[in-house]
């Protein structure tokens, strides 16, 4: 009983966790597609006025994320290479502003409305570049020993090929991408945060 109990609580949080990633994932989608960065663009940016949110981005994303899934079917160590590179592309993402505002001496914090100040930024801004070092090893490691060809984890060299992917993608398509005028644009953030 108490592990039926264990493995709903896991099914609850998972089920949360999955919404959040897919809601966030289309609102970038959508974000992508408004700037004409992904083709397709004019589907994929339209907000539908009846239930005011962009139900294509998320049609997308969910399309998306159930193909990713079909490849546990064929493989699980490809699946967990999928899985594993989304963990350390999210990590990294993360830790790109921070190692950034590092980099510039927390210049834009320190003058921001609220900061926790030197004594307390510095530390949390190093534990977090730290520890986002650590996940991205960590999952970057295979599961079980010994390590063979059906259990090494890929995930790595899916991080990079998607690195490679995305490059050649900008260089040959995405940069062309229009950015709306700053007035349109906050325009568009505020329609966007009111329905939303």
């Amino acid at each position: 009983m108490g592990g039926l109990a264990l493995t709903i609580l896991v099914l609850v949080v998972t089920f949360f966790c999955s919404v959040s990633v897919t809601v966030a994932t289309s609102r970038c989608t959508w974000a992508f597609a408004r700037d004409k960065a992904l083709p397709l663009h004019q589907i994929w940016s339209k907000v539908d006025k009846r239930l005011g949110t962009t139900l294509w981005a998320l049609v997308l994303t969910t399309v998306v994320q159930m193909l990713v899934s079909l490849i546990n079917i064929g493989s699980s160590s490809a699946f967990l290479a999928f899985v594993s590179v989304g963990v350390i592309s999210l990590a990294i993402a993360n830790a790109i502003p921070i190692a950034i505002s590092v980099c510039n001496g927390r210049n834009e914090v320190n003058s921001a409305p609220w900061t926790m100040g030197a004594a307390v930024g510095w530390p949390v801004n190093m534990v977090a570049l730290l520890w986002t070092a650590f996940e991205v090893v960590l999952f970057s490691m295979p599961q079980t020993l010994p390590v063979t060809g059906a259990s090494m984890n890929y995930g790595s060299t899916v991080f990079v090929g998607l690195l490679i992917f995305g490059g050649i993608y900008y260089a040959t398509y995405g940069h062309r991408g229009e950015k709306p005028e700053p007035h349109q644009q906050s325009r568009r953030g505020m329609l966007m945060s009111s329905r939303l």
